[in-house]
C-alpha cells in the first residue's frame, strides 16, 4: 500500500523530469539546427563571395562550399564528382562592328531638297554611345522621332505614341518615367527599358536611341548584362551620351526643355526631329563562364524503388552586382548578397542531405545545388537535359527557393496538383506542423522546379514569400528568421521522406487552374488576363518558346501545344518571353487574339485564335 502512494506520489514528478529532459534536448536540436542553418546563410551570402554571379571566383568559392558540405554528408558522386559543368552566357562583348552616324541636312533657300548638302557625323562607341546589351545585331537607317518616355499606357491616359507615326523610323526615347526616378509611382509597370524596347517595336520602329534623364548619372552607359529571359529584343538599341544626342534637336525643342515639360504636365511631347538620319549598327557577341551544377546523391533502401529518384534542389547562384533583374535603384554599385535568395534554400539543401545520408529512404535522393537560375534556369534545364539517371527514373522534384522569411508562420508550397499524391502528403503532415499552408496548384514559376514540370515530373517548391529586399543588397544574413528556416526545412524533411517512402508510383498531373494570387512575381508589368502558356526559358531566336499550355486555359483550348513558338500576336513581332507579356496585358478578357506560331521540325507556321478570360 505504501509502495503504491510513494509510486503515485513519485510518478507525476518523475514523468515531469522526464518531460523536462525532453524538451531541453528538443530545444538543444532546434537550437543546433538554427545554429548550422545560420553558418550556411552567413558564409554564402558574405561580402566575401560577392553575390555568387556564375562565372566569377567568388562562385567559385561558393561551390567549394557546397561540394565540401555534400562531401563531409557521406553524399555519393555520379561519375566520381559531384560537380556538373557547363557554359552559361553572363553577359555581352563589344564586336567590331558599332556604328552610328548622324546624316544632317543643311537648310539653304532656294536649293531643292534633293540638292542640299548633307553632314555626316559618325560617334565613337565607347564615348558618344554604347550598344544595350539586348540590341538585335542588325545594321538600319531612317529618320528620327524623339517619343517621350517611350511609355504607352491608356489607363493612365498617357501615351507618348498617340499622334505620331515611327513606322520605318529611329526613335529616341528617355529613360525611367514622367515621374523620373520617384521609385514608387503609377507608371511603374512602364520603367524597364525591355517594356520601351517592346513598345517600339511595336509600334513599327526599326531602332532605339536611349538616353538617360537628367542627373547624376545622366552619362553612365548601362552595362552590358546579359538579360535573364530571351537576350535578343528584336530591334537594334543604343544608348548615347546625352551631350552627344542634344545636338539632334532644334534650339526652339532642345532636349532638356522637352524632359522638363513632359515631367511637369504629365502630358506627351512626341515629335520628328527634321533634316537627320541615322544610322545604327550593333554587334556584340555573348560573353561566356564555366560554372556548375554540384550534385550528390543517396541511394535508395528497397530494391523496387531504388532506381527511382527524388531531386531536392536549390539554386546557389544570385545576382552578383545587380544587374538588369535588381529592384535597387541607388546610384553607387552595391554587392547583392542573397540571403534569402537564394543561400537559405542552399542551406537547407545541404542539411537534409546531412539527414538523409546517414537515414536514407526507400527511393533514392539526388542533391543539386543549380547554377544560373537567376539568368534563365540555365543549370535546372542543363541537368534534365544531362541527367546522370535518365528523366525516365525521376519521379518528384522538390525545390527550395527563398525559405528564410518566415512569417505570421505562413508557408507557401507550390504545384500540390502536381501529383495525385501530394495533396494526401500535405493533408498527412500539416496537423503535426504549426504552419499556415498557402496551397498553389500551379508549378511554372519562374524557379528551377519548372524545368522538371515543363519534362512532366510532379514538382513541390516551397517558398516563404516575397519582401522588400528581394532582389536588393540589403538581402543580409541577419534579417533571416533562423527559427522559423528550422521548422521549414523540417516540414519539407518530412515531406521528402513521405515521398520518398510512398508506396505507389509518383503519377504526373498537368494542372489545370492558376493560382495567380500566389504566384511569386519577380518583376511587375504582368498581364491582368490569363492566356496559358507554360513558359519555356529556353531562348528561341525565332520567338517565344513555349513549354505548354496549361489545361483548360485560352492557350489550351485554341490548339497551343509544347514546343510551338509564337511569332507573331495581332500582327506584332513577338520576339522573347518579354515581348509576349508586354503585348498581352494590351488586352482586355473576352479579346480574341490572332496568334501565329511555328511548330515542329518543319517549323510550319500556323494561326490561331486565342480568347483571353480574366485571371482566376
Amino acid at each position: 500500500m505504501k509502495t503504491n502512494i510513494l509510486y503515485r506520489f513519485f510518478l507525476p514528478i518523475i514523468a515531469l523530469i522526464l518531460g523536462f529532459n525532453f524538451t531541453l534536448q528538443s530545444l538543444e536540436a532546434q537550437t543546433e539546427a538554427k545554429d548550422k542553418l545560420r553558418d550556411h546563410v552567413k558564409f554564402l551570402s558574405s561580402d566575401q563571395l560577392k553575390g555568387r554571379f556564375p562565372g566569377t571566383p567568388e562562385m567559385k568559392l561558393a561551390e567549394e562550399y557546397i561540394e565540401n558540405q555534400f562531401r563531409s554528408s557521406g553524399l555519393k558522386m555520379f561519375k566520381d564528382s559531384y560537380k556538373q559543368g557547363l557554359n552559361v552566357v553572363i553577359g555581352k562583348e563589344l564586336g567590331d562592328s558599332n556604328i552610328v552616324i548622324v546624316e544632317t541636312t543643311i537648310i539653304r533657300p532656294g536649293i531643292p531638297k534633293e540638292r542640299l548638302p548633307r553632314v555626316a557625323q559618325p560617334w565613337t562607341v565607347g564615348q558618344d554611345f554604347m550598344p544595350l546589351a539586348y540590341s538585335q545585331n542588325s545594321r538600319v537607317k531612317a529618320e528620327v522621332a524623339f517619343v517621350g518616355f517611350g511609355i504607352s499606357a491608356p489607363n493612365l491616359n498617357y501615351d507618348d505614341y498617340a499622334g505620331i507615326d515611327v513606322t520605318g523610323k529611329i526613335v529616341v526615347l528617355l529613360n525611367e518615367t514622367p515621374d523620373g526616378e520617384k521609385p514608387e509611382t503609377e507608371f511603374n509597370s512602364f520603367r524597364s527599358l525591355r517594356y520601351k524596347l517592346s513598345n517600339a517595336k511595336s509600334k513599327g520602329a526599326i531602332g532605339v536611341i536611349m538616353v538617360r534623364i537628367q542627373g547624376d548619372s545622366m552619362n553612365v552607359f548601362e552595362r552590358l548584362n546579359f538579360e535573364n529571359i530571351g537576350s535578343e529584343a528584336g530591334i537594334v538599341a543604343v544608348q548615347a551620351w546625352r551631350q552627344t544626342l542634344s545636338k539632334l534637336f532644334t534650339k526652339e525643342h532642345p532636349l532638356q526643355l522637352l524632359e522638363n515639360t513632359i515631367m511637369k504636365n504629365k502630358k506627351p511631347m512626341s515629335m520628328h526631329l527634321p533634316n537627320t538620319e541615322v544610322t545604327l549598327q550593333t554587334d556584340l557577341k555573348d560573353t561566356k563562364a564555366p560554372t556548375h551544377n554540384i550534385v550528390g546523391y543517396v541511394k535508395g533502401t528497397d530494391a523496387k524503388l531504388a532506381d527511382q529518384y527524388v531531386v531536392i534542389g536549390a539554386h546557389y547562384d544570385h545576382l552578383g552586382y545587380g544587374g538588369p533583374t535588381s529592384q535597387y535603384r541607388g546610384k553607387r554599385q552595391m554587392i547583392h548578397n542573397g540571403a534569402d535568395d537564394n543561400a537559405s534554400g542552399v542551406a537547407g539543401l545541404i542539411e537534409l542531405a546531412h539527414y538523409f545520408a546517414a537515414n536514407p529512404p526507400r527511393r533514392s535522393l539526388i542533391f543539386a545545388a543549380f547554377t544560373a537560375e537567376e539568368t534563365g534556369l540555365n543549370g535546372s534545364r542543363y541537368f534534365t537535359q544531362n541527367s546522370f539517371v535518365g528523366m525516365e527514373n525521376i519521379v518528384g522534384m522538390v525545390n527550395l527557393d527563398m525559405i528564410g522569411r518566415l512569417r505570421a508562420d505562413e508557408l507557401t508550397v507550390f504545384g500540390t496538383a502536381t501529383s495525385p499524391s501530394f495533396a494526401s502528403v500535405i493533408d498527412s503532415l500539416e496537423p503535426i506542423n504549426k504552419f499556415k499552408l498557402i496551397r498553389a496548384s500551379d508549378a511554372y514559376g519562374p524557379s528551377d522546379h519548372a524545368s522538371f514540370y515543363s519534362n512532366d515530373k510532379p514538382v513541390m517548391m516551397f517558398f516563404t514569400g516575397l519582401h522588400e529586399d528581394y532582389h536588393k543588397p540589403s538581402d543580409t544574413w541577419n534579417k533571416l528568421n533562423y527559427e522559423g528556416t528550422a521548422l521549414v526545412v523540417d516540414f519539407i524533411r518530412q515531406f521528402t521522406q513521405s515521398i520518398a517512402d510512398y508506396p505507389a508510383h509518383l503519377e504526373f498531373t498537368a494542372v489545370t487552374t492558376v493560382s495567380n494570387s500566389h504566384q511569386p512575381k519577380r518583376e511587375s508589368g504582368y498581364a491582368d488576363v490569363w492566356f496559358g502558356i507554360i513558359p519555356d526559358f529556353e531562348e528561341s531566336p525565332l520567338g517565344c518558346k513555349i513549354g505548354g499550355a496549361s489545361p483548360g486555359s485560352p492557350a489550351d483550348k485554341a490548339g497551343l501545344l509544347k514546343n510551338d513558338i509564337i511569332t507573331e500576336i495581332e500582327g506584332t513581332s513577338i520576339k522573347n518571353l518579354h515581348d509576349f507579356m508586354y503585348k498581352i496585358r494590351e488586352f482586355k478578357a473576352g479579346d480574341v487574339l490572332k496568334v501565329k506560331i511555328l511548330r515542329g521540325e518543319e517549323k510550319a507556321e500556323m494561326m490561331f485564335d486565342v480568347t483571353l478570360t480574366a485571371k482566376k
